[in-house]
């Protein structure tokens, strides 16, 4: 699932009455995310009724911090690794309109969603039980996937993860770089 069609299929759903209806009947069993450094929130077991409609875990279609994307499950994922002393994952709120979100699973893993815009990314993380919020992540593409894929998940990565450069002393632009995550 491309960013388009994700912004595109989640604006179906904010609108639609029976997805409404069937979050709001499981809403009540969802925690309270963990707030810092960026929220994030357990899977439940009442989220198991989400993946009927392609999400990891229920999403209020008009929440009030702007979300834009929910944890889809069928949008390929880059994968991410813990790494201690790595720069953190937090690096990227540095951008505007940069938000991190994540999700614990059921599993043990974790979802990382990192968004800008209406452009989301999300980072799955296997080893979530040794995976610290406040740390960094190596990022990979997942192998399993399609070169074509693998390319495009890192093509959507580049505008939320970019950072123009100056060169020293003339104020033009002169590069972007990605920043360490």
């Amino acid at each position: 699932m491309s960013n388009t069609g994700a912004a595109r299929a989640w604006r179906f759903l904010m609108r639609n009455p029976d997805y409404a209806a069937e979050r709001k009947a499981a809403a009540g069993a969802a925690a309270p995310p963990e707030a810092e450094p960026f929220p994030m929130r357990r899977q439940s077991p009442s989220d198991r009724g989400a993946a009927a409609w392609g999400l990891m875990a229920w999403e209020d279609p008009l929440p009030d911090d702007g979300r834009t994307a929910p944890f889809w499950t069928e949008a390929p994922a880059l994968r991410g690794f813990p790494v201690p002393g790595a720069p953190p994952l937090t690096e990227l709120l540095a951008g505007p309109e940069v938000r991190l979100a994540g999700l614990w699973l059921e599993d043990g893993g974790a979802v990382v969603k990192v968004e800008r815009g209406e452009a989301s990314v999300q980072i799955r993380i296997d080893a979530g039980e040794g995976f610290d919020p406040a740390g960094g992540v190596a990022v990979c593409l997942n192998t399993g996937l399609d070169l074509g894929v693998r390319l495009h998940r890192a093509g959507d990565l580049w505008p939320i993860a970019a950072v123009e450069t100056k060169k020293e002393g003339t104020g033009a632009v002169f590069a972007s770089r990605t920043r360490s995550c």
